[in-house]
């Protein structure tokens, strides 16, 4: 709701292009630690592909109480996370297919994606037609009830259409807030549903702590150690690199840099899939479940390090000028 798809055309080139490329890092750094660490390639693989991806429902959830969501750095930050929500679904089908990649495997992945595009292009340019007049009028009957009934039934029916294409329901919620964002009832509807949005990231909290086995961290607390500084360290450096590449401010990069040092949702289905496969164990499920929490209460923290140190440089450039 609070990102536009304009937001997202300005900088798709980082997006589209870096995207893809600071994932690919991601997993030449789960391959690499795992090499020294003597993994197999196909756990190295995973790893990297778990690490590779961030939240964007918790990246969001920063930006905007700093009011940083549109922002450049906000902006790049949550284009790369759309592409790499995007990317999930080619991971969660790739995972599995380690070390028995035959032709028959990559058909029926070009074949699912093809068919996911076909399906989702058409749904986005329809219902970018049909709900902001929708919001319209669900705003002239001034029912609040009402109101948020319609825009929760937006966002279900559009992760669910998502979820039967084959891509994920968190980005079919995105899509929905994306499309509500353009209508004029955006700010009632943001108004309205922050309450429900707080709840839920509340829940995920919760969620994942229940899932995490305490006994299998003790046992092993240098794994989530290397899971941590591989989130933390490892995709500092690769989305920094990557952000600068495309032309970006220092300060741009950097902040980009810290805010994507964190792993969340999409993490935790990688890493089921990847331990339903046999490529990892609970050992490594448990570590990417507590790393998931950890990081993402050290991100929130380096976001609001980050942005005094923007601020002061923004200040200090100022007055030289």
């Amino acid at each position: 709701l609070e990102f536009s798809f304009r937001d997202v055309l300005k900088v798709k080139w980082v997006a589209i292009v870096g995207g893809p490329m600071g994932i690919l890092l991601s997993v030449a750094l789960g391959l690499g630690v795992g090499w020294l660490l003597g993994w197999s390639w196909q756990q190295g693989v995973a790893v990297g592909a778990i690490i590779s991806v961030a939240s964007t429902m918790v990246l969001s959830r920063f930006l905007s109480e700093r009011g940083e969501l549109r922002s450049d750095h906000g902006q790049v930050m949550i284009g790369i996370t759309l592409v790499e929500d995007l990317a999930v679904v080619v991971l969660t089908i790739l995972l599995p297919s380690l070390g028995d990649m035959n032709r028959g495997r990559l058909l029926a992945l070009a074949i699912a994606m093809g068919k996911a595009l076909l399906i989702l292009i058409p749904i986005t340019l329809v219902a970018h037609k049909l709900i902001p007049p929708l919001m319209r009028r669900v705003v002239r009957a001034a029912n609040p009830e009402f109101f948020v009934l319609v825009a929760l039934a937006l966002g279900f029916v559009t992760a669910a259409l998502t979820q039967a294409v084959g891509l994920s329901l968190a980005l079919g919620a995105f899509l929905a807030g994306l499309l509500v964002s353009e209508s004029e009832a955006a700010h009632q509807t943001m108004e309205h549903l922050l309450p429900l949005r707080d709840a839920f990231v509340a829940l995920f909290f919760v969620t994942m702590g229940i899932l995490v086995n305490p006994r299998i961290l003790i046992s092993k607390p240098s794994l989530l150690l290397m899971i941590v500084g591989l989130v933390v360290v490892g995709k500092f450096v690769v989305w920094a690199l990557v952000v600068k590449l495309f032309a970006y401010s220092n300060t741009t990069a950097l902040m980009v840099g810290i805010g994507l040092t964190q792993i969340g949702e999409f993490s935790y289905v990688l890493v089921r899939v990847a331990r339903d496969a046999h490529i990892v164990g609970d050992d490594m499920y448990n570590a990417v479940l507590a790393a998931s929490v950890i990081t993402i209460l050290i991100n929130g923290l380096l976001l609001r390090l980050s942005s005094r140190i923007a601020v002061t440089q923004v200040a200090e450039s100022t007055n030289q000028s």
